[in-house]
């Protein structure tokens, strides 16, 4: 199936023009949401991407595990370090 390079440009352009538009009309309304309205865009927001993300597989989930323990064991050793010489970061 071939490309229509005329069209993809088009549509390209349109989703261009589109996002340009949603950028000027969250700049407009910036600060205009009540904590209660943005609190609720954001649960939305994480809600959609629940469901359109697959789940993770048991081998995903290990291996996050392994990043986030081996995070959390970093930030603790610069926390001795940092308190051992007195200093704030």
């Amino acid at each position: 199936m071939q490309l229509d390079k005329d069209l993809y440009r088009k549509v390209y352009e349109l989703h261009r023009q589109w996002n340009e538009a949603e950028k000027i009309e969250r700049a407009r309304n910036a600060g205009q949401l009540s904590p209660e309205e943005a609190w609720r865009q954001y649960i939305d927001l994480v809600e959609f991407c629940w469901r359109i993300c697959p789940e993770q597989g048991q081998q995903q989930r290990e291996q996050k595990l392994i990043h986030l323990n081996r995070y959390y064991d970093r930030l603790q050793k610069l926390e001795m370090w940092r308190h051992a010489r007195a200093q704030t970061t």
